[in-house]
């Protein structure tokens, strides 16, 4: 969005009116103030076949259910879509909009597709000014991912019985470092302490807990990169990569390289939805 200007979602839609001579294609996502690295993204992904993407925030799902209500599949012969994250939606059984345009994505959010281990060693030999051989060993990325992503399964299935009993309190929410340590290792004593705290306070805990333990096994295959927040995994890869001596950086310089260097193959399936789409105009 553009710096000092803030806009209501019906100010977010007629923006739409005001770029549509300038469009091939609409592409309305959630994110606020992140159109400049969906941008990247999409010129990426579509390595400059489409003359232009206009990208428009619609602060959150409401927003963007709220854009297809109004302009559907095209605006002005021009064709609109949706890109939204994947949250719990799968494994919770969550109403979904069922149409071509509108598109989830298959993890989390937009940033789970950042965690990248060649786009991270690219970038931290830029702060070591060592060779590849030499960075890798220094950093040791799956010794960081078989840290992580345990202590965050568990984690995010608790969220996801939390959101089931109490709908109207915020668990992703939460600061996305509350759950790590300076260093970037998982306070597993934090999150004991917060499931502690849920199966107080829910009598049917257990059960809660095999079903969607069971629904996370049976309908995301047990990938746990699917179900985990991309938000949180960057916090602590970060904290995680700043340990190394002498190695300094800004977050948002870090997560702008990772999103300009992750594989985009693994967004192909937008790229193809999007593509079939246009084919058949």
């Amino acid at each position: 969005m553009e710096k000092g200007l803030f806009y209501s979602e019906e100010g977010l839609l007629n923006r739409v009116l005001f770029y549509s001579d300038y469009n091939e294609i609409n592409i309305f996502v959630e994110d606020e103030n992140k159109e400049f690295i969906y941008e990247q993204i999409f010129q990426r992904m579509f390595n400059n076949e489409v003359k232009m993407v206009k990208v428009f925030p619609m602060k959150g799902k409401p927003g963007v259910e709220k854009a297809f209500q109004e302009y559907g599949c095209e605006h002005e012969g021009k064709p609109a879509f949706y890109l939204v994250d994947g949250d719990f939606d799968l494994v919770m059984s969550k109403k979904r909009i069922e149409n071509a345009n509108y598109i989830y994505l298959e993890k989390y959010n937009i940033e789970s597709y950042y965690i990248d281990r060649k786009a991270v060693i690219k970038f931290m030999a830029g702060k070591m000014k060592k060779i590849q051989k030499v960075v890798e060993e220094t950093v040791k990325f799956p010794e960081w991912e078989n840290m992580i992503y345990n202590p965050m399964k568990e984690l995010f299935i608790n969220y996801m019985i939390a959101q089931d009993v109490f709908p109207s309190e915020k668990n992703v929410g939460i600061s996305c470092y509350s759950y790590f340590n300076s260093d970037g290792y998982v306070n597993k004593a934090k999150i004991e302490e917060y499931v502690n705290q849920l199966k107080n306070r829910i009598p049917n805990y257990e059960e809660k807990y095999n079903t969607y333990s069971s629904n996370f096994e049976t309908i995301l295959g047990g990938d746990v990169t699917r179900l985990v927040c991309g938000k949180y995994l960057l916090a602590s890869l970060s904290m995680y990569l700043r340990k190394i001596p002498n190695v300094k950086f800004g977050q948002d310089d870090f997560i702008y390289f990772l999103a300009t260097s992750f594989d985009i193959t693994t967004l192909n399936f937008v790229k193809d939805r999007i593509v079939n789409i246009i084919g058949k105009r």
